[in-house]
């Protein structure tokens, strides 16, 4: 005989479930919450969530609860006719005795399995079937009845708004974890912390910042020994050695051109110490591509130099573009001259007299030729970091 429960306790069960629900946006979470409920509220021996892939459409189960055996809850043990009929007409389905329902009784999951009592519901959220609550009884017949069905699609609409919001909430951190793959996790925060739909441009800001930029010497004759998918291949892993040392000294990458790299210390996110969190990711820098290096002589392959250009001063930060198509980056001197600095040959450690300024008395540089940089009517005193003191492990 079928439980039953007054209106007063299921509008107090389904207070209780909305309330539960809204304090996760995990979907995990999110199902296994609604699992829990609708075993213990429906007396079920046992159920599962089946959810509709929103790009392929194909079903999966996403949890199962009860007696579903946990090396068997991937994969859906009732009627599969059942619940392609919910998710397909969007219309529940209440099954007293399976075995002798004309709609279900010939199946082969319902004979294998000797299911009785079923009870299956769509999950709907904004008119779209994404998926369905089904929980059953294999041997007790008429343990569900209409009302029933009336309770557990009250439960699934709650829980197909929570399901809903936890889906986008893990789609929007998914589109934010691929966005922080092209933009600095600096710049991604600054910029959603900061825009809106009615400004999505971001004014420029000024900041006092310290500028690296990195060049391979001779990429272009390097490359011609490569084919593309080596060259690739090369890139990558450089890359991925020097992005990890930036990161670590709390650089913010931004750009790559070619085999080329600018990071800026102190925009967007101001720092007192960027001028020596930029000179640590450049000693840092020599430091690994000296590992490469090793590791390119021991496979037979040529050696690779790397010219760093230090620059500091101020910049503007900020987007430039237009509403169809926005860049955000940095406009001043420092930028045009750290680049410069970095293609000095042969390959060196370059910083301007700013940056020496910026930095700790008895830092041990020695001086180089005097260049003419950008912004200057005479040629300006530059500063080489010796290079024992940069390769040193």
């Amino acid at each position: 005989m079928a439980r039953q429960v007054d209106f007063g306790m299921r509008d107090h069960l389904l207070y209780e479930l909305a309330r539960d629900l809204s304090s996760s946006l995990d979907l995990d979470v999110v199902l296994r919450k609604v699992m829990d409920r609708v075993i213990t509220l429906m007396k079920a021996s046992r159920g599962f969530i089946v959810l509709v892939d929103p790009v392929m459409g194909t079903m999966s189960v996403r949890m199962s609860g009860g007696e579903a055996d946990l090396e068997k809850s991937r994969h859906f043990l009732g009627s599969r006719t059942v619940i392609e009929q919910v998710v397909k007409t969007g219309q529940a389905v209440v099954a007293t005795d399976a075995t002798l329902d004309d709609r279900f009784k010939g199946q082969q999951s319902v004979i294998l399995q000797n299911l009785r009592s079923i009870i299956a519901v769509p999950l709907v959220t904004k008119d779209k079937v994404i998926g369905a609550v089904y929980v059953d009884n294999p041997f007790r017949a008429s343990i569900f009845e209409e009302q029933d069905k009336e309770f557990l699609q009250a439960i699934s609409d709650l829980a197909a708004v929570a399901i809903d919001n936890a889906r986008q909430y893990e789609r929007s951190e998914f589109l934010r974890q691929l966005f922080e793959l092209h933009v600095n996790k600096q710049v991604t925060d600054y910029v959603l912390e900061r825009s809106d739909l009615i400004n999505p441009l971001l004014p420029g800001e000024r900041r006092q910042v310290t500028v690296l930029n990195s060049d391979i010497a001779g990429f272009s004759a390097l490359s011609q020994t490569m084919d593309a998918e080596e060259l690739v291949l090369f890139l990558n892993d450089y890359f991925s050695r020097m992005i990890e040392v930036v990161l670590e000294h709390g650089g913010n990458i931004d750009k790559f051109q070619g085999d080329g790299m600018m990071v800026v210390f102190g925009a967007p996110n101001p720092m007192s110490d960027h001028a020596e969190r930029a000179l640590g990711a450049a000693r840092a820098m020599i430091r690994e591509i000296d590992r490469l290096n090793r590791e390119l002589v021991e496979t037979g392959r040529p050696s690779i130099s790397v010219g760093i250009g230090l620059d500091t001063g101020e910049v503007v930060a900020g987007h430039v573009g237009s509403r169809r198509r926005l860049e955000f980056t940095l406009i001043g001197v420092p930028v045009n001259n750290s680049a410069y600095l970095s293609k000095v040959r042969p390959a060196k450690v370059l910083m301007s007299e700013t940056t020496r300024g910026s930095l700790p008395h008895g830092l041990e540089v020695i001086e180089f030729e005097p260049l003419q940089l950008k912004g200057s009517t005479s040629k300006q005193p530059i500063y080489q970091l010796q290079v024992a003191v940069a390769a040193e492990d």
